[in-house]
């Protein structure tokens, strides 16, 4: 894996087609706390980003075997612009390939490794189980139907079809964010991190109950991700690995 980080306003790391690392024969180096020095945070983010990268495509490649080489091709970009709110987020680049989206605060915001591990498994997990795609299509279907109603009720299409796009969008937001967390524990757990202890950024930054909420909250979560790595704890003392299920 070829990587290029600075702290310009994109920085990527470009993956090639690495097999999953066997688990580590060593103890994980633990870095210290970043306490606000971005540069900190960045080099803490550069090593965890260089074992869980290849760990992700390779339980993406081995879930979507048919998939264009692409599809599970991760890109890994952080935006360093200080005035937005804390972020990390899974989208599509021009090329095709995903892209997992860090900006500098949501790395001054992680404590640890675990974590970091954790976020990064997440948002490869919205990728390998294709939430982006099956978002678009719950858009579409709102919006059609949403807009139906409110034009045979007299009102104005549009806003019913805008606001139809929005709930169909949102509608199993927070199923997907379960199961990206589910993906992101085997992930983090594949490449040696602790991912029970990962998740506990979730009890920091949470989720919100609300009606268009897009994340469960976060004592929810936090059991989910707890109960995953039982599971995987418990199937590796019977000599066997997890397999990935969501």
């Amino acid at each position: 894996m070829r990587q290029l980080l600075t702290l310009s306003l994109a920085v990527l790391l470009l993956a090639g087609c690495i097999p999953e690392p066997p688990p580590p024969s060593k103890p994980l180096q633990q870095a210290p706390a970043a306490t606000g020095n971005l540069q900190t945070a960045i080099a803490n983010y550069r090593r965890v980003a260089a074992r869980v990268e290849p760990v992700a495509e390779s339980a993406c490649r081995s879930i979507h075997p048919s998939k264009p080489a692409s599809f599970c091709d991760f890109q890994i970009v952080v935006r360093n612009d200080p005035k937005e709110p804390a972020n990390a987020f899974q989208s599509i680049g021009k090329d095709g390939r995903p892209v997992i989206t860090f900006n500098s605060n949501m790395l001054l915001q992680i404590q640890n490794d675990h974590e970091l591990a954790f976020v990064l498994g997440h948002e490869a997990g919205h990728q390998i189980a294709s939430h982006l795609i099956q978002s678009r299509q719950n858009q579409a279907v709102g919006a059609i139907l949403l807009g139906v109603l409110v034009a045979a009720g007299g009102g104005d299409a549009s806003v019913g079809l805008d606001l139809g796009a929005q709930i169909g969008g949102r509608a199993f937001s927070k199923k997907f964010e379960l199961q990206a967390d589910t993906i992101a524990v085997h992930i983090a757990d594949r490449a040696g991190y602790n991912a029970a202890k990962g998740a506990q950024e979730l009890a920091r930054t949470g989720g919100s109950s609300s009606f268009l909420s897009t994340h469960p909250s976060s004592g929810e979560r936090v059991a989910n991700a707890t109960a995953v790595a039982g599971e995987i704890r418990t199937a590796r003392a019977q000599g066997r690995r997890a397999p990935i299920r969501w």
